[in-house]
């Protein structure tokens, strides 16, 4: 697995509720246990999580698992997205995440391929962090945009 890349939170634009993840990655081998594409935030006091935004891999078929962190969930998002990624294949992923929208939508090569919803709308909220952003936690190649929107 490769080494990846850690962006302190001073370095990333300003996110007030909305945000997007862009990058363009190849996987060369899949790992028999989870891995980090990226994620935003470490482990909060108690032990909780602190993942706004994130998206890891399934162990040994690499289903996109994207999560965040809400104030009611630390660990809320999709189980699995798609059949998983091909090895040696160039994917673009596209993470979007909107407190003000409530929901998290997903896109595969610019194809709209998931989504989560909050439900309870009037008092469910995304939780941002001032965090690190850490990038590319797999053997492969990632190319990213961190933005907000």
């Amino acid at each position: 697995m490769s080494e990846g890349k850690t962006v302190q939170h001073s370095e990333l634009p300003e996110v007030d509720d909305e945000l997007s993840v862009s990058l363009r990655m190849r996987l060369k081998s899949h790992h028999s246990g989870w891995v980090t594409v990226f994620r935003k935030g470490t482990s909060g006091e108690e032990g909780g999580f602190m993942r706004t935004p994130g998206l890891f891999l399934h162990a040994n078929n690499s289903k996109l698992h994207p999560r965040f962190t809400g104030n009611w969930e630390g660990n809320a998002g999709i189980g699995a997205v798609g059949d998983g990624l091909l090895l040696n294949k160039w994917y673009h992923i596209t993470y979007t995440l909107s407190d003000r929208e409530k929901r998290m939508d997903i896109y595969i090569n610019g194809v709209w391929t998931a989504f989560y919803a909050i439900e309870n709308v009037q008092m469910h909220k995304v939780k941002f962090n001032d965090g690190p952003l850490y990038i590319g936690w797999f053997d492969g190649e990632i190319g990213y945009d961190y933005h907000n929107n």
